[in-house]
């Protein structure tokens, strides 16, 4: 103020009430505001974005694809003067670095005295905000076709690195269960379905006959079906041990019902994940060859791919009940060896840290982090990323800023 300096402080800038024009308000009404104020925008995912809104009771997406259409609008105008943005996921990884380097842009001597007084106080940064799970996928593809390719575009440096990394690459590798398609919930349908036939018969709880299940599955599921069985004999080991817990008949004629309800039910439910489709075409349209490296028995994964319309993208299925070995303890390198393929000839996407990233990076191969409860990131090792459409467009040309 003794200088003779004016302050515009600006509490919510762009809000989420379209009648009141607070999505469209634009924070510098004239060209020449934008050298004097020198506005930084903060630019963060919009799926997480409207997670957080939905969670606060704002439901109307449309609402923020306006707000963040015109944040870009004003970004775009912007950007010949000093003008700069913050990416919110690389703010929380790297905080102090980022900051500096807005402050370097605005500044050109150096540090200013204070600049960074209410910045050394703080004593930590919240990298992970909770994912509430608000989102449709529906929702969700959404917001990634209107405006998703605006977002990536504040990682052009990084998306130009992994595009060119991706060209090399002959074979690109997918997990299939929860990476291509929605396998907890199709599995999540078809195991409910039985286990209300199972209680509508013997009248065992619900919520008993759920609890048992779960425990029977995770002790089942720990060699991750590397012993050669065929898809049937594992549901009808799992549900054998469910009724043997609770003392129930075991009758050949009602268990044969429950595994062809398991079956009809599962396939009847199987959904692929939003831009899997158009994924899988765009990489055999640019001459690659596709590889589905996945857990579970190879015949019930052939009927899934078969179920779920992809099979004519797919060069070859690797599972573990075919090579009788699980991914954490030498699937991968068998993959490899049996297609005569280098690790550093295929980039491999996966959902699991564990069974996936683990012993993919393990081997040398680049590989994609599918996490949908995560923030992206794409200058980590693995990359991260929440969307297959978010992937699909970083094999496009169209991200520019």
């Amino acid at each position: 103020m003794s200088l003779g300096k004016r302050f515009l402080l600006c509490k919510e800038e762009l809000g989420n009430d379209s009648q009141k024009g607070e999505c469209l308000y634009n924070v510098c009404p004239y060209p020449s505001t934008y050298a004097n104020v020198r506005p930084i925008f903060l630019i963060r995912d919009l799926i997480r974005v409207f997670d957080s809104w939905k969670n606060v009771g704002w439901t109307d997406a449309q609402s923020l694809i306006d707000c963040y259409t015109n944040n870009f609008g004003m970004l775009h105008r912007a950007s010949s003067h000093a003008v700069s943005y913050l990416v919110y996921e690389r703010l929380i990884q790297e905080p102090q670095t980022e900051v500096e380097r807005i402050c370097r842009t605005i500044y050109c001597e150096k540090k200013p005295l204070g600049l960074f007084t209410t910045l050394e106080a703080s004593s930590s940064v919240e990298r992970e905000v909770p994912h509430h799970g608000l989102l449709s996928n529906s929702e969700k593809d959404n917001i990634e076709e209107r405006v998703g390719l605006l977002y990536l575009s504040c990682w052009q440096d990084d998306i130009l690195r992994l595009r060119n990394l991706l060209a090399e690459k002959t074979w690109i590798g997918f997990d299939l269960d929860d990476t291509l398609h929605e396998f907890r919930r199709s599995s999540g349908t078809a195991t409910n379905k039985v286990l209300e036939e199972i209680s509508e018969r013997y009248g065992t709880p619900m919520h008993a006959l759920r609890g048992e299940y779960s425990r029977v599955l995770k002790a089942k599921t720990a060699n991750a079906f590397s012993e050669g069985k065929t898809s049937f004999d594992y549901p009808r080991e799992r549900f054998t041990s469910v009724l043997a817990h609770f003392s129930l008949p075991q009758d050949d004629q009602f268990m044969a019902e429950l595994l062809e309800s398991y079956e009809v039910t599962l396939m009847k439910s199987l959904e692929l994940k939003r831009g899997a489709l158009d994924l899988l075409s765009m990489i055999k349209d640019m001459g690659k060859k596709i590889v589905v490296i996945t857990e579970g028995p190879q015949d019930a994964q052939e009927r899934t791919i078969q179920g779920l319309g992809i099979e004519g993208y797919i060069d070859f299925l690797a599972t573990t009940n075919h090579f009788g070995v699980a991914k954490t303890a030498g699937l991968f390198p068998r993959v490899l060896e049996h297609l005569g393929v280098p690790s550093g000839d295929i980039a491999y996407v996966g959902d699991n840290e564990q069974r996936d990233m683990k012993p993919a990076l393990a081997e040398g191969i680049f590989s994609f982090h599918f996490a949908e409860i995560k923030h992206i990131s794409l200058n980590t090792i693995p990359p991260q990323i929440n969307t297959l459409r978010k992937l699909q467009y970083i094999l496009s040309n169209d991200c520019h800023l």
